[in-house]
């Protein structure tokens, strides 16, 4: 059974794609500035154990913290440009299209990629990987 590496296949983003993700963790990297100011001014409020509004500005830090790791390592990762046009085996970044049996005209079409992608392509995108999510995302979610 072969694995996909995705250290050494890259994930593929479209130019607007990264220029995309880049702006959103850009604008996290500056706002954590004001997170701080938040976290520091709900802790003047009294009590930390009974404080509610600080355990929802820290938490809200673990959200965005998480996903400014998980884009620097996407941004890392990414190799940016078109699609190939063709291709021998099915790979990141690969549109594939499939024809079922006994019905050539009945074909679906896909990219195969990240699903940071989603958004920028008419495309059903399929990944390799599973979603992620920061574990503090997935915890609050989780106790709902």
């Amino acid at each position: 059974m072969a694995t996909i590496d995705e250290q050494d296949q890259g994930v593929w983003l479209t130019q607007e794609a990264y220029d995309r993700l880049k702006t959103e963790h850009d604008e996290l990297v500056a706002g954590r500035t004001a997170m701080a100011a938040e976290i520091n001014a709900r802790r003047e409020e009294g009590d930390l154990k009974e404080n509610g509004g600080y355990h929802a500005a820290k938490d809200e830090q673990g959200k965005q913290e998480g996903r400014i790791r998980q884009l620097v390592d996407l941004l890392r990762k990414a190799r940016v440009g078109e699609p190939p046009k063709t291709a021998t085996n099915a790979a990141l970044g690969t549109v594939i299209t499939i024809a079922f049996d006994g019905d050539e005209d009945d074909t679906e079409k896909f990219l195969l990629g990240s699903r940071e992608i989603a958004g920028t392509t008419g495309l059903s995108v399929y990944s390799p990987s599973p979603p992620s999510a920061p574990r503090s995302w997935a915890r609050s979610r989780a106790a709902r």
